[in-house]
């Protein structure tokens, strides 16, 4: 097996195999399609609350969620 180039080691993590940034690129998509920046901000605003209730909502239910599903 070949040994990966520097460059590789460095950018993979953070580029290529990174799933958050994937998550946060989906979030974008719903964000440009907006063209006035009231709406878009509306949208942004839109995105953190549910982002924000659906995280509050697994940690209230979290004691109830088997750990072999977590």
């Amino acid at each position: 097996m070949a040994e990966p180039k520097p460059k590789e080691v460095l950018f993979d993590p953070i580029i290529n195999k990174n799933p958050i940034a994937l998550q946060v690129l989906g979030i974008c998509s719903a964000l440009a399609v907006t063209s006035r920046l009231d709406k878009s901000v509306a949208m942004a605003l839109s995105v953190v609350a549910v982002t924000g209730l659906s995280n509050a909502a697994v940690s209230a239910i979290r004691k109830f969620i088997p750990s072999s599903i977590r």
